[in-house]
């Protein structure tokens, strides 16, 4: 039986929907955690790389869905994606690869960070590290005229206006895109067809089969003589095992084997 019987693609987004909302929650959770201290700052800064991977992995699934309808979903989603533009830009340069141009510029730009205070530790270098990085980022995201494509200047995340101006940003750009996800999801959960508890013979006979190595196909097949052959195995095993004998004798019956 073929892949889409199962509908293993559009189950296959559905999960990754769920994911990745779950993460825009978890990340979003720390994004408006009131600072206490310099551990919630790095805390927070690391919550902004994490929410920018995660926005970075959405636009990308908004290529692969094949959702055509209702136009304010298609809408949503074109306005989403040209906002996410950012994030893959986020991504290529400081979170999923650390770009080694932009490691120098964030040096440049937070010398500081390696003059001798007394006061240094390894929490301190590494909160700077992350603020100096993300900053870099953000400064690197030029239009044509050498601009800052979405706040017009430099950002400086110190700066008590200009983290305002940035973390509000965020917040928005979080929100939106959680409502596209729980939208996208609305619309899958609606195609999908979830199984009687009647077909789990069927389907742990589709389980069985997964095969595990990604470089070959796996084989989406169900044959019900084969499958009763295979449980009639397992229960053989589990009544040699002690399982009690009523209990087998019952699902033998369920399923005339």
């Amino acid at each position: 039986m073929k892949e889409d019987n199962y509908q293993i693609e559009t189950k296959a987004h559905y999960i990754n929907l769920l994911l990745l909302g779950n993460e825009l929650t978890h990340f979003d959770s720390i994004l408006i955690t009131p600072l206490t201290d310099l551990q919630g700052w790095n805390d927070k800064l690391f919550a902004v790389r994490g929410v920018f991977l995660t926005l970075y992995n959405i636009n990308d699934l908004t290529n692969k869905l094949g959702i055509k309808e209702p136009k304010e979903y298609i809408t949503q989603t074109r306005k989403l994606r040209k906002k996410l533009e950012f994030a893959n830009h986020f991504r290529n340069k400081g979170i999923g690869h650390l770009d080694s141009t932009l490691l120098k510029r964030a040096v440049q730009w937070n010398p500081l960070m390696f003059v001798e205070t007394g006061n240094e530790s390894e929490l301190l270098r590494t909160t700077d590290a992350q603020r100096a990085v993300i900053e870099s980022c953000i400064n690197s995201f030029l239009d044509q005229d050498g601009r800052q494509r979405v706040f017009g200047h430099e950002i400086v995340l110190n700066d008590t206006n200009d983290n305002k101006v940035f973390f509000e940003y965020l917040k928005r750009l979080v929100v939106e895109t959680m409502s596209w996800v729980g939208a996208a999801k609305n619309i899958l959960d609606k195609v999908i067809y979830y199984h009687s508890k009647e077909e789990i013979l069927e389907l742990a006979s589709v389980a069985a089969q997964t095969n595990f190595n990604l470089k070959e196909k796996t084989d989406i097949e169900y044959i019900e003589k084969e499958a009763k052959e295979n449980l009639g195995k397992g229960l053989k095993v589990l009544g040699e095992q002690g399982v009690d004998p009523k209990l087998i004798k019952q699902i033998k019956h369920k399923y005339k084997i």
